[in-house]
């Protein structure tokens, strides 16, 4: 009890009040069960106490026109500031627009970075459009991985990634990001530090690039990062023994702060991936995941509630919050979190203004 009334007494000062749950939520992103927010009672309920940060959609909450923008206004008026409601809609393989009859499909990223840039201006910008008419406001595109290992699967065989060189990669993102912010959208650089070279799936379980990462994978990221392209950065699940010998990227400070942050300079959001990917559950328990990965700079936390038994926003949130009340999460984290958050918010806002 003396430890925790210290600890209040050093945040208050320091801080200018204690962290609420208020906070907390908003650095959490859900995935949804079912066509209709009613199907979910959980995600519903924490919708209604909540400035829940955001919700991500796929395939499965996705069947006609109609059905989508009826969900997403919905989401959207129970929020009392702007919800992100998110969708990784890549083209090819990742292609969640292609299940609603409606929609053509669009190609893969490889596919892309072979046409001209004007053609795959044209057919981004198609898409983006899509998206804002169907009420997202982000996207958790495009992978900036470079196609480096030809055995890879979830990557390079998948077709998710640009192309081998660097700079076709950057270019192409480019394209890929101007189209959504001229539609109102902000786009999710994806995995950091490097998930093209890979030889394991980091959905299934441990993955290590240690042997195969080749250090130009950082170079999408900081040229984007340069060109003020960038305002989330998604961190892989990645192992890299080079750049951090414990523990992968999404929970290294070593890789989200002193690489990231310090010397590629990024002062956007950096989200997770799915906290329910094999690499991270099958090898950490729920709560030294939740904290290794705020310390070691996630901004924002993701459930996608897909790939394992749907977890209720309110226990992360009851979880996160004792975390801190605990003093294993610094409050100058959450505070730093929400200041972020707050200005990832404000450039959709100005955005969709600017949207004819």
């Amino acid at each position: 009890m003396r430890k925790r009334l210290l600890l209040l007494f050093f945040t208050v000062v320091l801080y200018g009040g204690p962290v609420t749950k208020a906070q907390i939520s908003s650095m959490l992103i859900f995935g949804m069960q079912g066509l209709h927010l009613s199907e979910d009672p959980k995600l519903e309920e924490a919708l209604r106490r909540y400035p829940l940060g955001g919700v991500i959609l796929f395939g499965k909450n996705l069947k006609t026109a109609a059905q989508v923008r009826s969900l997403t206004e919905r989401l959207q008026r129970m929020h009392a500031s702007t919800l992100l409601i998110g969708i990784d809609q890549e083209g090819g393989r990742v292609d969640r627009l292609a299940k609603i009859a409606e929609e053509a499909k669009t190609p893969s990223a490889t596919d892309m970075a072979r046409q001209r840039d004007a053609v795959a201006k044209r057919i981004y910008r198609k898409m983006a459009k899509r998206l804002h008419t169907f009420g997202f406001n982000l996207n958790f595109a495009p992978v900036v991985d470079l196609c480096a290992n030809p055995k890879n699967r979830v990557i390079v065989k998948n077709r998710r990634c640009f192309a081998t060189e660097w700079a076709r990669v950057a270019q192409t993102a480019r394209i890929f990001i101007d189209a959504h912010y001229d539609s109102g959208l902000l786009c999710t650089l994806k995995h950091f530090p490097g998930h093209g070279s890979s030889m394991a799936d980091s959905h299934k379980g441990f993955t290590d690039v240690t042997d195969t990462w080749r250090a130009d994978e950082l170079q999408p990221y900081r040229y984007l990062i340069d060109a003020n392209r960038t305002d989330l950065i998604m961190s892989g699940h990645i192992f890299n023994r080079h750049l951090d010998p414990r523990f992968p990227a999404t929970l290294s400070y070593a890789m989200l702060t002193d690489l990231l942050r310090k010397r590629l300079h990024f002062r956007g959001v950096v989200v997770s991936d799915d906290m329910q990917m094999g690499a991270i559950t099958k090898n950490y328990r729920l709560e030294e995941a939740l904290t290794r990965a705020v310390n070691a700079g996630c901004d924002m936390l993701l459930f996608g509630n897909q790939l394992a038994q749907p977890l209720a926003p309110q226990k992360i949130i009851d979880m996160l919050y004792r975390l801190v009340e605990e003093g294993k999460i610094a409050p100058s984290r959450i505070e730093e979190a929400n200041r972020r958050i707050r200005v990832l918010k404000s450039k959709i806002n100005f955005l969709i203004k600017k949207v004819p």
